[in-house]
């Protein structure tokens, strides 16, 4: 029981560290690893792994989706708004038709957009907020302890008004996902 502690320690550190960039790498990550088992658990009959599998990943759009931030994130928070939507969709649909070629189609859309994020360097949304505080004249105020009081965002740029974190410190609110689940 004491090493469960441990690791699970480690997990709320790693991801309450991790960039935000690299925390929607993992995300999309898992959601095709849960498509791809969902295609799996089809072919094999087994409904409860099915099911396990496409819900996590429809949990994981639902996150991915709240975490948007319109105001700052312009016409990309939009664009990505609408393949979240889709994806959820899709999803739902799966669950009741259990068609792979639905799996198929959401990977197909997430394969492009994981690709574009593995090429984000990682702090580029705080880097972004950053800059941003310091030309608002934020005196002051520290994105990196929260204390600027909005939410991270960009110019158009997905990386800081679409990625959740365990606790957002710009936000304060706290992501239910669970990459390993």
């Amino acid at each position: 029981m004491y090493g469960n502690q441990g690791v699970l320690r480690y997990r709320e550190t790693d991801l309450g560290t991790m960039s935000r960039e690299r925390m929607v790498v993992l995300l999309y990550e898992k959601m095709v690893s849960d498509l791809e088992e969902a295609i799996a658990a089809i072919e094999s009959g087994d409904r409860a792994r099915f099911t396990k599998r496409v819900t996590h990943s429809q949990r994981i759009v639902s996150e991915l989706r709240q975490a948007l931030d319109h105001k700052n994130g312009g016409e990309i928070a939009g664009n990505l708004d609408s393949i979240y939507d889709f994806l959820f969709r899709e999803h739902l649909s799966l669950l009741l038709d259990r068609d792979p070629r639905r799996a198929k189609a959401c990977m197909d859309v997430l394969r492009p957009l994981l690709d574009a994020w593995r090429q984000i360097p990682n702090g580029t949304g705080e880097n972004e907020l950053r800059a941003r505080v310091r030309n608002a004249g934020g005196a002051g105020a520290d994105p990196a302890n929260g204390s600027s009081g909005g939410r991270a965002g960009g110019d158009g740029n997905p990386v800081a008004g679409s990625a959740p974190a365990a606790t957002d410190p710009l936000s304060g609110r706290t992501g239910l996902l669970s990459v390993s689940a």
